[in-house]
C-alpha cells in the first residue's frame, strides 16, 4: 500500500469471477512477550492476541489508485484484531487493500510483498490509513504510531517471521503517514534520503535484532537530521564497518 494523503480512486469495471479467501476464523499467537512489546503472549486482558472474523475475503471490481501500478480490492467481511492491551481493531467490509501495507518507496527492500501471512495485518492497517479508505469509520481514528504498531503486532500473530515483521514495521513507521502530527511529519524529506535511511535501518535490524521499542527509538533519534537534510550513516554502522 502507498500513502499519498489524497489520491483519485478510479474503479475499473472488471468484476472478479469469485472471492479470494485467506486465513482462519480465529487464531492465536503462541510465543513472545507481553502487551505492547510484541503482542505474542498473554495481554493485559489475560488472553492472547488474536484475529476474529476471518478468513479474509477480497472480491468485486479491482480498483486502481492514481500513482499505483497494481490493483486494490475491497474486503467482503469484517476482520477484528485484539492487541496485547485488549484493544480491538477493525477492518470493516469494503476496506480497500492490495494485500501489503508497505510504502511503495520501500517495496524493493521487502521481497514478496503479498505473502499470505501479511493479508489480515495489511487490511487492518489499510482500514486506518490506506488510500481509498478515507470514508471508512475507522480511517485515522487512532494515533499514527499506534496504528503502525498494531500492524507489527498483527503481522507477528499472523505468522510473519519476527525478523521480517520488524523490517515491515520499520518501513511503515518511516514511510507511512503521520497524521495530526505536523512536528514529526516527514513529507518534505527527499525520497532518496528516506530510502538510504531505510537501508541503514535494515542493516541495523539484521545485525542487532532490536525489539519494536528500539526500532521506534532509532527512528525518533534520526528524524531531526532527516528533516534538516543532514542525515549521515549512523555511528553504530560506521563502527561496525557495515
Amino acid at each position: 500500500m502507498g500513502f499519498p494523503h489524497r489520491t483519485t480512486v478510479v474503479v475499473i469495471g472488471l468484476a472478479l469471477a469469485g472471492a479470494v479467501g485467506f486465513g482462519v476464523p480465529e487464531y492465536l499467537s503462541s510465543r513472545g512477550q507481553i502487551g505492547g512489546a510484541a503482542c505474542l503472549g498473554p495481554g493485559k486482558d489475560g488472553k492472547l492476541c488474536r484475529f476474529i472474523g476471518g478468513p479474509i475475503e477480497m472480491a468485486g471490481s479491482p480498483v486502481f489508485v492514481e500513482k499505483f501500478q497494481h490493483a486494490f480490492l475491497p474486503t467482503t467481511r469484517k476482520i477484528d484484531f485484539v492487541d496485547g492491551f485488549g484493544q480491538t481493531w477493525t477492518a470493516p467490509p469494503k476496506t480497500l487493500t492490495d494485500g501489503a501495507s508497505i510504502p511503495t518507496l520501500f517495496e524493493p527492500f521487502m521481497g514478496d510483498r503479498q505473502s499470505r501471512e501479511y493479508l489480515e495485518a495489511a487490511a487492518l492497517h489499510d482500514a486506518y490509513c490506506g488510500v481509498g479508505n478515507e470514508e471508512l469509520e475507522t480511517f485515522q481514528t487512532k494515533p499514527w504510531e499506534e496504528v503502525h504498531r498494531m500492524f507489527y503486532e498483527a503481522l507477528l500473530v499472523a505468522g510473519t517471521p519476527p525478523a521480517k515483521a520488524k523490517i515491515m514495521f520499520a518501513a511503515v513507521y518511516l514511510g507511512g503517514p503521520r497524521w495530526d502530527d505536523p512536528e514529526r511529519s516527514l513529507e518534505g524529506v527527499d525520497s532518496e534520503a528516506l530510502k538510504r535511511e531505510m537501508e541503514w535501518c535494515l542493516k541495523w535490524i539484521r545485525e542487532t535484532d532490536p525489539d519494536a521499542d528500539e526500532i521506534v527509538a532509532w527512528m525518533k533519534a534520526r528524524e531531526t537530521a532527516l528533516k534538516s537534510g543532514d542525515s549521515s550513516k549512523p555511528d553504530y554502522l560506521q563502527q561496525r564497518g557495515i
